[in-house]
């Protein structure tokens, strides 16, 4: 499953799950080494796009990154958890690797068939995934060995957040919590479908199929900050909280919603097309698109498109990692 749907009047599905915060700036190469890893690689993904991308100078070349991942495969989530970065797919599973290696090695999720993975959220050995048909799998020795929580979630899972000892699940049923990293999970809002979560200045908001919403802190109370639009994802710059809308363009505000401001500038929008990611490091943002990836200094007034990236590919999970920028993609055209 590529993209999320939403349950409404139109039927998208959700891609990804992650992390809303940058961490420290990728390790860059020589400028000898990066060109010519850059040409050997780009070579061959001229003929066909790769399952997923890296950069590691802030998006000025880009080099496959998904030595062992299925040529095949569609990315849902990425997640780095100290020296190792888990990627999930759509049917394929989960692939590990270490020390920023370009070499994948599957995990198995043995007994378990059909598995359409929506997200992911790991902390030491603990892994969680979410499911667009089998609630929430979880393991606690990295992968080895794989259950059901004791008390799960029936609906499709669409996105994690963790912090500090609290998961959250975003679902086709309102917002569920963990405290035990899985294990159980109770229900604390709405039965509307939500998309993604963000977390910012101590507030957690979540993307809905009806706009945005907020909370300060208690999870069972949260307020509407937008209901202009359905929201594909929802994340933030440091500064500025971003609203993928599917009908209205990218929006922001820094005043949790009295006044929004589109930030489309730069972005090509074909019709029905939206903004599937947004991720930041320091000033630099980036935008993951239909079409390409974006980039903008400027709080997301204006975008450039990035260069080295196949044209006609949709680009649908993007995260900021020690070891570089890496995404992945959803669509080949």
């Amino acid at each position: 499953m590529n993209i999320r749907f939403f349950t409404f009047a139109f039927f998208f599905i959700l891609l990804s799950c992650e992390s809303k915060s940058a961490l420290e700036k990728p390790k860059i190469l020589s400028e000898q080494k990066l060109n010519n890893s850059y040409k050997i690689k780009s070579i061959a993904e001229k003929l066909a796009p790769s399952v997923m991308y890296k950069s590691v100078d802030l998006g000025k070349n880009w080099t496959s990154f998904a030595n062992g991942i299925p040529e095949n495969s569609t990315l849902s989530g990425i997640k780095q958890f100290r020296n190792k970065i888990y990627v999930t797919t759509d049917y394929n599973g989960i692939y590990v690797s270490s020390n920023g290696q370009d070499e994948w090695v599957p995990i198995p999720i043995e007994n378990y068939s059909s598995l359409d993975i929506n997200c992911i959220e790991v902390e030491f050995d603990n892994i969680l995934i979410g499911t667009l048909n089998q609630g929430v799998l979880i393991s606690d020795n990295g992968g080895l060995s794989w259950k059901r929580p004791e008390v799960n979630i029936a609906d499709p899972i669409r996105a994690f957040i963790k912090f500090e000892n609290v998961v959250l699940a975003g679902t086709d049923a309102g917002i569920y919590k963990s405290e035990d990293m899985g294990e159980t999970w109770s229900h604390v809002f709405g039965k509307i479908q939500i998309l993604g979560f963000t977390l910012l200045n101590n507030k957690i908001y979540a993307a809905t199929q009806n706009g945005a919403i907020l909370s300060d802190g208690d999870l069972h109370e949260w307020r509407t900050i937008y209901d202009g639009d359905a929201l594909h994802d929802i994340s933030n710059d440091g500064k500025n909280i971003y609203a993928m809308t599917i009908g209205q363009n990218l929006l922001k505000t820094q005043n949790d919603g009295l006044l929004w401001e589109n930030v489309q500038n730069g972005i090509t929008r074909p019709p029905n097309f939206y903004t599937n990611e947004i991720k930041y490091i320091g000033e630099d943002i980036f935008s993951a698109q239909w079409i390409g990836i974006y980039h903008s200094k400027d709080e997301g007034k204006n975008w450039t498109k990035l260069k080295g990236l196949p044209d006609s590919t949709a680009f649908s999970t993007l995260e900021i990692t020690e070891y570089g920028i890496i995404s992945g993609i959803s669509i080949r055209e």
